[in-house]
């Protein structure tokens, strides 16, 4: 049975982790997004000064692209602060555009975890994203697995639901960071 479980989760890592690069590969080739990482030295001034405000430390910088009418560019701080990795994103100018805490299912606030359990009925909650918009507005996208499935959820701060149609623009964004167990 053993085997059995560890083969099929092997496979699902597999797809999963295809489908990724899939995704990720045709964006590029339809010019996009593009994203890469930076030396410190690559980021602006007024970039790291408003990282630097927040207390952490980037670990790594990278510099996303998307390309259409205009091309726009931002910086992304990969960090950790208090057990917990992070992602803090920033306009060239140094403007924050919003940021996301990778959680492990017991950081999660209480209202969270219990709001994500009873939709998510009987699966495991295996840990969350506590994500702040540029307007400073906090949400969470929260993880769960269980009989074969996933379901990723999003709550408000209160814990209330939010469905697709009332999702911030903020919550869609991605740079292909692996989503699921919190670190």
């Amino acid at each position: 049975m053993k085997t059995i479980i560890s083969c099929a989760l092997i496979l699902l890592v597999a797809f999963t982790t295809d489908a990724q690069v899939r995704r990720r590969g045709a964006q590029a080739r339809e010019g996009k997004v593009s994203g890469q990482t930076v030396d410190a030295s690559q980021v602006p001034e007024s970039v790291k000064s408003a990282f630097a405000a927040t207390g952490a430390t980037a670990t790594r910088w990278e510099k996303h692209e998307a390309k259409g009418k205009k091309t726009i560019v931002r910086y992304v701080a990969v960090y950790t602060q208090d057990g917990m990795r992070g992602r803090a994103r920033f306009r060239e100018d140094g403007t924050a555009m919003s940021s996301s805490k990778y959680m492990k299912a017991e950081q999660l606030p209480v209202a969270i975890k219990s709001a994500a359990e009873a939709k998510a009925q009987g699966q495991k909650v295996m840990g969350g994203e506590e994500i702040k918009t540029k307007k400073g507005e906090t949400y969470y996208r929260v993880f769960s697995r269980g009989g074969g499935s996933r379901t990723v959820s999003v709550f408000d701060a209160n814990g209330q639901p939010v469905t697709k149609d009332k999702m911030p623009d903020d919550l869609n964004e991605s740079e292909g960071e692996d989503e699921g167990d919190g670190n």
